[in-house]
């Protein structure tokens, strides 16, 4: 069995309103800027624009998220590496660099 932790450096509060409210906006602030730890290997993703825009556009129309998240991009990083898009987790770990999907 896999013991995921999560770790949100922002604000634990807003956090777990958005979870009660609108469990969307929760998820999208918690991908963007949460730290998993599974099997002792830390995961963290980045996003590279606005969060407070990407929540905006989950709640009014969830496509353009998912588009402002394509367009923008994001990187996925593991104990200082970074993982190519499509990538499996525990595969080959990309060179050192800032890979963006």
């Amino acid at each position: 069995m896999h013991k995921i932790k999560l770790h949100y450096p922002g604000s634990k509060g807003w956090l777990i309103f958005w979870a009660i409210v609108l469990f969307p906006v929760a998820f999208v602030l918690l991908l963007t800027a949460g730290r998993f730890e599974m099997n002792g290997q830390n995961y963290s993703v980045t996003y590279d624009g606005s969060r407070g825009w990407l929540a905006f556009w989950t709640v009014a129309f969830f496509p353009i998220a998912f588009i402002l998240l394509l367009l923008n991009g994001f990187a996925v990083h593991t104990d200082g590496r970074h993982l190519a898009a499509g990538q499996p987790l525990n595969g080959p770990q990309a060179p050192t660099g800032s890979v963006s999907a």
